[in-house]
């Protein structure tokens, strides 16, 4: 959904500097926009039923705001009226954009650090520990 909302982003960008037309740019938003809001309803309910409650959250805030406009008739592009519509909708997609980059961060952060918790035995551990202790200190030196 990362990538769905930045390829929305340069579409609006590519309409605003006449690269495309508004035919072409509607159809180019408003075909994904069920996928859109199924992909995101399901996200938020396997987050919540796995007891992800922080990324869980996150996410229901992201889906209230697109249940927000999707009830004042905002989740799809006009052809006729998308000159006006340029600037809301960018400002929608770039709050979107924020909202999945900060999901995407935190989840690759647990991650790495449940990889690197789980798959390291004592022995690595201590080692590993060892490891960033002596590139935390080299750093000091900088």
């Amino acid at each position: 959904m990362l990538g769905r909302t930045m390829y929305a982003l340069i579409s609006l960008s590519d309409l605003e500097n006449d690269f495309i037309n508004p035919y072409d740019l509607t159809t180019r938003l408003n075909r994904f926009v069920a996928v859109e809001y199924g992909a995101q309803f399901v996200l938020t309910a396997a987050l919540l039923f796995t007891g992800k409650w922080f990324l869980g959250v996150a996410q229901l805030l992201l889906t209230a705001f697109l249940l927000h406009s999707w009830s004042v008739r905002q989740h799809v592009v006009d052809a006729t009226d998308v000159f006006r519509q340029l600037p809301l909708q960018k400002k929608r997609r770039l709050i979107m954009f924020g909202a999945f980059l900060f999901c995407f961060v935190m989840v690759t952060y647990r991650l790495i650090e449940s990889i690197i918790h789980g798959l390291l035995t004592d022995e690595g551990r201590e080692t590993a520990k060892k490891l960033f202790q002596d590139a935390a200190a080299s750093l000091h030196h900088y």
